[in-house]
């Protein structure tokens, strides 16, 4: 059981029970059908299995619950998420059911949403620096990506907070040749915020960002023909 949203009320499911018949608006997400179960089908046939699915799912629990009025967002071809309101009594026992994945609550009678105060977070910033040797007009200079990790409170804070990284990342030392030389960030390409709090060292995303490329045949897959392909490993050499 998933029940999401009783936090900004300050509230458990203990708590919820006991508000009685307080009417509760909430959102519920369908299981569906598992990938298991799609996998041998085509993309076609899969369509029609899951919203075959997500509209009986719909119908069980609109016969268990019939006072929580639940709508779906795309009655005409089944959806994955479902509207209502309910007593917040019989919330728990909506939430328990099999068809449901996962509750949001959005409002609840006579009860306000508690402010939390605002938290920080990790951001990734791609800076773009270049290195600058003194007196250089022409020619080919070098030129890093750079990825920073950062806490902040959003994506203008996490940008502000490494102004000192950066300055002192600019800092002009001597080259073997006693040129002077800094690492001077020229562009912020991009700002990220992770989705996870903590950095796990069994691995982390602490950068995304989608673009498109020339499809190539090796990137071709064909899960129903067989066993997935193993990732594909840069060559060495």
């Amino acid at each position: 059981m998933a029940v999401r949203g009783l936090n900004d009320y300050r509230l458990t499911i203990a708590g919820l029970q006991k508000l009685g018949a307080r009417s509760v608006t909430f959102s519920i997400q369908l299981r569906g059908v598992s990938i298991a179960q799609l996998k041998p089908l085509t993309p076609g046939e899969r369509e029609a299995k899951l919203r075959a699915a997500l509209k009986r799912q719909l119908a069980r629990l609109t016969q268990e619950f019939p006072d929580a009025n639940l709508k779906s967002r795309n009655p005409k071809e089944g959806s994955w998420t479902l509207d209502g309101k309910l007593p917040a009594n019989k919330i728990e026992r909506l939430a328990k059911r099999a068809e449901v994945s996962v509750l949001y609550v959005s409002a609840i009678d006579g009860l306000s949403q508690h402010k939390r105060p605002p938290k920080k977070k990790w951001f990734g910033v791609w800076g773009i620096v270049a290195i600058q040797v003194e007196g250089q007009r022409s020619g080919m200079m070098e030129v890093e990506d750079r990825l920073v990790l950062v806490r902040a409170f959003d994506s203008d804070d996490a940008m502000h907070r490494l102004e000192p990284y950066w300055q002192q990342c600019a800092r002009p030392y001597l080259n073997t040749e006693s040129y002077l030389v800094r690492w001077q960030l020229v562009e912020v390409k991009d700002v990220f915020e992770l989705w996870d709090d903590k950095l796990s060292p069994k691995g982390a995303e602490v950068f995304s960002r989608l673009r498109r490329m020339k499809f190539k045949p090796e990137h071709q897959w064909q899960p129903r023909q067989g066993p997935d392909r193993a990732p594909i490993r840069p060559k060495k050499g």
